[in-house]
């Protein structure tokens, strides 16, 4: 497993390394575009914002390429480096809603909390 996430949605990871995030409890009543994104602890995005379409399944998939978490650094004397990050559902009509990860109320950060390389690989 190359990521550990917690019942609160706290990510934990190795950077460059792959993954896969499942998001649950998307509305069903119609087709959302769900968004998940990442800041630094500036709030400076990291990467690009990725997207799914829900086809009005409750959960959708998110992968996390080692090309994507290899953008989150982990400076040389850290042990580790915390990230944040953020899913939002849209719909055609313009609602937008930011989804609450587990038992979180609003103002609540989700972590990514990433651990430097051990090994380069391909």
């Amino acid at each position: 497993m190359a990521f550990k996430i917690d019942e609160n949605g706290n990510i934990t990871l190795i950077q460059g390394d792959s993954g896969t995030l499942f998001i649950n409890g998307i509305n069903t009543d119609k087709n959302y575009t769900i968004y998940f994104a990442i800041q630094d602890k500036n709030r400076k995005p990291v990467g690009s914002e990725l997207s799914v379409n829900s086809n009005k399944a409750s959960s959708v998939v998110f992968e996390l390429t080692g090309e994507y978490t290899d953008l989150m650094t982990v400076p040389k004397n850290s042990t580790c480096e915390i990230y944040y990050y953020g899913i939002k559902q849209c719909s055609d009509d313009g609602l937008e809603s930011t989804l609450l990860i587990g038992d979180n109320n609003i103002g609540y950060q989700n972590t990514i909390v990433v651990f430097p390389k051990k090994v380069e690989g391909i």
